[in-house]
């Protein structure tokens, strides 16, 4: 009866553990699911617009309680209920000053809530329109803008002029952040404490397109003190991610002025996976764009570079990586690093002429710099006169050797400078490289899915211990002996003991 009574008690805890298990599961993966699925909302008090942009001049326009705005150098993205109940029209910016113009049908007052710019150095510019402001995020401005009936109010922003030689207008460029959340929340401390007029991430955002990653990183890039600059990478559009990109940061080509310097973003993400990677619709319109910008130092923005350098480059090596791996010292490490000299390395355009093509435009139109990621690590050529920048480094694993985390400054109005930043990154051998990645996407889907990671954990550590009492059942008469066996020996001993010392003792 007793070893009954006890054989319940340990079936009745294992069909515990089972259904505690089986909910754990179903319960991470169905929060996995619904994270990574489900429609992208901002917030409860905000509403979307659908994206009017025209990239010719850079505008976008919307009509609102009978007052017109259109906004020059930014873009509608919608409208956001204010704790008093009412509406403020939300302009997000593409450039560090947008300007503005509102015009009312009748007489009034309207709430324009700017993101994406410093609100201090933009209060500052817009000084002699003497409108009511108010910094309201890090990021933010509130303005309150009153019309009368038929009038037209024009905010134009002063925009510096001229080359800045003390580098006080300065820029910061980085590439491929994308699960590298603590590389990531590093690089945008210290782009803080530089007061750039502009921060610009060239592409792979996030890692799949997902709405809880684009939700992290709208997260991490709302403590940017001034405005972020973006163009899509190849994974950011998986899925419905270039959806949610549009959403949250407007067109996918654009461009601006600022002081003497003329800025491109092009939109290369489908390069990776079609064969064309910039539409004819955008080269058009390209064509174009740096037409009108000639007499400016010009720059161009894009994710995929239109050829892979490293085949044809000296490799870059760095002083401070002493953990390189002498010839036959380490069996794995050769493995691992014949592997990567073997597989393919070309991460640029796939059709040869698209590349070529491209090249020829920006050397035609005297383009001084390209700045472009898609590759993890930091790389140049010069191709015609043009100075091509491959900076892949803001957190996404490091697999290519000699690279490293870093970001980039560069100054307004100097067109041959660029400060690499180097960041703390893996040892330059393949297994630390290798290990580091498993930790990057480990620490990543924790940042992303911490409640289903949770859940899952949980599933895991139960279902060990049903794997404990499944082999505490199975061997339970030879441990019951074996116990036995270790008791018997142990009383033995003590008494063998006791009768030695006790005889040694007597003589």
């Amino acid at each position: 009866m007793k070893k009954s009574g006890e054989a319940m008690k340990i079936k009745k805890i294992v069909n515990i553990t089972i259904i505690a298990l089986c909910l754990c599961l179903a319960a991470g993966v169905g929060v996995f699911i619904y994270n990574a699925e489900s429609s992208y909302k901002i917030n409860n008090d905000f509403e979307s617009v659908p994206l009017q942009f025209n990239p010719d001049d850079s505008s976008s326009s919307y009509q609102m309680n009978n007052v017109e705005v259109t906004v020059y150098g930014g873009f509608i993205k919608g409208t956001k209920k204010d704790k008093n109940g009412t509406k403020s029209l939300v302009i997000r910016a593409l450039s560090p000053l947008p300007s503005m113009k509102i015009k009312g049908k009748t007489t009034g007052n309207i709430s324009l809530r700017l993101e994406n710019i410093n609100p201090d150095f933009y209060a500052k510019s817009i000084i002699a329109n003497n409108l009511p402001t108010a910094k309201v995020a890090v990021n933010t401005l509130q303005l309150s803008v009153a019309f009368d009936v038929g009038e037209i109010i024009n905010i134009e922003p002063v925009q510096p002029t001229g080359t800045d030689s003390s580098g006080k207008n300065k820029y910061v460029i980085l590439g491929d952040n994308r699960d590298g959340y603590d590389t990531f929340a590093q690089i945008i401390q210290q782009a803080n404490g530089l007061n750039p007029v502009f921060v610009i991430d060239n592409g792979d955002l996030v890692f799949s397109g997902k709405p809880n990653q684009y939700r992290l990183f709208d997260k991490t890039v709302g403590n940017i003190s001034t405005t972020l600059c973006t163009t899509m990478g190849n994974h950011d559009i998986r899925g419905n991610g270039r959806d949610i990109y549009t959403m949250l940061y407007g067109p996918a080509y654009y461009s601006f002025d600022f002081a003497d310097s003329h800025f491109v973003f092009l939109d290369s993400s489908p390069g990776w996976a079609e064969k064309q990677a910039i539409s004819d619709e955008q080269y058009t319109w390209l064509e174009n764009d740096l037409k009108k910008a000639q007499g400016k130092s010009i720059f161009v923005i894009s994710h995929i570079p239109p050829q892979d350098p490293r085949s044809d480059v000296t490799k870059n090596e760095i002083p401070n990586y002493v953990n390189e791996v002498k010839e036959n010292g380490n069996w794995l490490e050769e493995k691992l690093n014949n592997y990567s000299e073997s597989k393919s390395m070309n991460h640029g355009f796939q059709d040869p002429n698209e590349a070529a093509k491209f090249e020829n435009l920006m050397s035609t139109y005297r383009v001084d710099t390209v700045y472009l990621s898609h590759i993890h690590s930091y790389l140049e050529y010069t191709k015609d006169g043009v100075r091509y920048l491959i900076t892949g480094g803001a957190g996404a694993e490091l697999l290519t050797k000699d690279s490293y985390y870093h970001y980039m400054i560069a100054k307004i109005g100097d067109v041959k400078t660029a400060t690499i930043v180097e960041l703390p990154s893996p040892a330059n051998n393949y297994i630390s490289r290798y290990g580091a990645t498993i930790q990057l996407f480990a620490n990543a889907m924790y940042e992303e899915n911490p409640v289903p990671v949770v859940f899952v954990i949980a599933g895991l550590v139960l279902l060990l211990i049903l794997l404990i009492i499944k082999l505490y059942l199975w061997k339970k008469q030879p441990l019951e002996s074996l116990w036995k066996w270790l008791i018997d020996v142990a009383i033995f001993a003590v008494k063998r003991f006791k009768e030695l010392f006790s005889n040694k003792s007597g003589n």
